[in-house]
């Protein structure tokens, strides 16, 4: 019986298991905060986020090290996607009024597109499992928004008074905005009614 040789590939012709971190990350984050959201994060296991990803439990373990890393992981980048986001968009705006029109605009957008994202940022109980992580008011985008909101009273476009409490007032309109978007509650979509939400806030504050 003749044996036939299996035929051998040419040189640079061999297939490379591709193996993509950056993307299996992505995929493991997205996955888990959406579960999160969805059932608390108490309730959600590494064998859930498996399921729900399609990334295996080894590699997950490898990527964060722990559910705890990994929750960590999804809050730092939430809030870093959201800065970058509204740093971009704060390009070329020069007046305060354009500058918070602008971070308005991002927590419209995100709630409209990404409502999951939003909800996360909103509603999580973040204190109860990232002992460590300073409340969402405390991260960088919305100390960017009080420091938008001082200079503005340096240039008297924002009435004077506690800076703090300044931007609480205009921030706490638009993310109440988003709220009742979320929970169904406004009379109509979001963004036909966002044009009045944000002159209201500015209202609150403007000189």
């Amino acid at each position: 019986m003749q044996h036939v040789k299996a035929p051998i590939s040419p040189p640079g012709r061999l297939k490379v298991r591709t193996i993509d971190p950056e993307n299996k990350a992505r995929c493991v984050l997205e996955s888990a905060r959406q579960l999160f959201v969805r059932k608390g994060y108490h309730r959600v296991s590494v064998p859930d986020i498996v399921q729900d990803s399609g990334v295996s439990t080894g590699a997950i373990y490898n990527l964060f090290g722990s559910k705890e890393n990994l929750a960590a992981t999804v809050q730092a980048e939430t809030m870093k996607d959201f800065h970058a986001m509204f740093l971009e968009r704060l390009r070329d705006r020069e007046s305060t009024y354009d500058k918070l029109h602008a971070f308005a605009e991002i927590v419209f957008e995100v709630t409209e597109k990404d409502p999951t994202r939003m909800e996360y940022l909103l509603f999580m109980r973040h204190a109860d499992f990232l002992e460590d992580m300073p409340p969402v008011c405390l991260t960088e985008p919305f100390r960017l928004v009080r420091q938008i909101v001082t200079e503005g009273m340096s240039r008297g476009e924002v009435k004077q008074g506690d800076f703090f409490v300044s931007a609480v007032s205009f921030t706490g309109i638009i993310l109440r905005a988003a709220q009742l978007n979320l929970q169904c509650v406004l009379p109509r979509p979001l963004s036909e009614l966002s044009a009045e939400f944000i002159q209201n806030a500015w209202d609150a504050i403007k000189a």
